[in-house]
């Protein structure tokens, strides 16, 4: 398992996070845990925290170990703006709103279970003024709290908001019976697709975007071998920010060429969604499995829409969107003949 709880300070998550474990530890005596805090990032680029976040630890397999920890990535959101506001160009902190949205669909495929610790202003703020805190103002909980609001509407990972009352430490273990059973339903649900380790994107999508291979150079490409990883403005970068905000929670995303799996089913542990061919590589790709024509439209790769049609990036993202759902008209330019 995977469990991330999420919280401003002094909501409660050192009493809830040691419950945890050993709520974890009574159900899996032997199985390793480790222990993970996130605080500020070492490095202030977009490679670093994608690193922290995502490809550390894509190689894990959770149904034989537990990661359980203390904030992860969204701190991006909730802190960076106030902490470190030169890192913070579009809202979501050193990730980007690109890089924000890989970091979430990864989680989505891996079963990650994320809660949000709540607790409301006044009992924070009391709990700060007592105790002191040499990164935290108690003025600045407030916007704080905001952020963290945020986060949770434009997070696709979110398993629960977690609301205890103020005074129910006697309470914690039960809340964490709570938290590792929704956990495990969590992984369960993603049993079908761990062995496509280089699929991102939820267990049952709306539509499966599919890609050729990654763009492998010595910047960046060797360290993962997820798809389109959003850095350096690349093709990822364009992908990922051009897909509508209402949409892109719905999407799974593969290479087809990138690594040796049967591309048909993965499909079928997918139920089937609707399929987005990202150019004419992908195509060749799909059309070598039993996948009826019916099910795909074949639209130009991001990356030549990013280099002849940066202009039209919002369009393009709409047409992602309208194919998924197969209400891209037929005579649509953006559909490759």
């Amino acid at each position: 398992m995977f469990i991330v709880v999420e919280g401003t300070d002094a909501s409660g998550k050192t009493s809830l996070i040691s419950a945890v474990e050993n709520e974890v530890n009574r159900r899996y005596p032997d199985r390793k845990i480790t222990m993970s805090h996130k605080g500020r990032p070492l490095e202030e680029t977009r490679r670093w925290v994608l690193n922290e976040y995502v490809t550390s630890c894509e190689e894990t397999n959770f149904n034989s170990e537990t990661i359980i920890s203390d904030r992860w990535h969204w701190g991006e959101i909730t802190y960076a703006p106030l902490k470190r506001a030169h890192t913070n160009l579009d809202g979501y902190g050193l990730l980007g709103k690109a890089g924000w949205r890989w970091t979430e669909l990864f989680l989505l495929s891996r079963g990650v279970a994320e809660f949000w610790l709540y607790q409301p202003l006044e009992v924070i703020k009391s709990r700060l003024g007592s105790r002191g805190d040499d990164f935290v103002d108690v003025n600045e909980l407030e916007y704080i709290l905001e952020q963290y609001e945020i986060a949770s509407i434009l997070s696709a990972s979110l398993t629960d908001k977690l609301s205890p009352g103020p005074n129910s430490l006697d309470k914690v273990d039960e809340l964490a019976v709570k938290v590792v059973d929704a956990a495990e339903k969590k992984l369960n649900d993603t049993r079908y697709i761990t062995r496509y380790n280089s699929y991102i994107g939820s267990p049952d999508p709306d539509v499966l975007l599919i890609g050729d291979r990654r763009n492998i150079v010595k910047r960046y490409g060797e360290e993962t071998q997820l798809p389109f990883m959003p850095v350096d403005g690349n093709s990822g970068d364009f992908l990922l920010s051009a897909l509508p905000d209402t949409f892109w929670k719905r999407v799974g995303i593969i290479n087809a060429n990138d690594f040796e799996f049967n591309l048909n089913d993965l499909w079928l542990d997918l139920n089937r969604p609707r399929i987005v061919v990202l150019g004419r590589l992908a195509e060749k790709a799909i059309m070598r499995t039993e996948i009826n024509p019916k099910h795909y439209d074949v639209l130009p790769h991001p990356q030549y829409v990013r280099r002849f049609h940066h202009k039209d990036k919002e369009l393009y993202g709409q047409a992602i969107e309208k194919s998924a759902y197969d209400n891209l008209e037929k005579d649509s330019p953006w559909i490759l003949r």
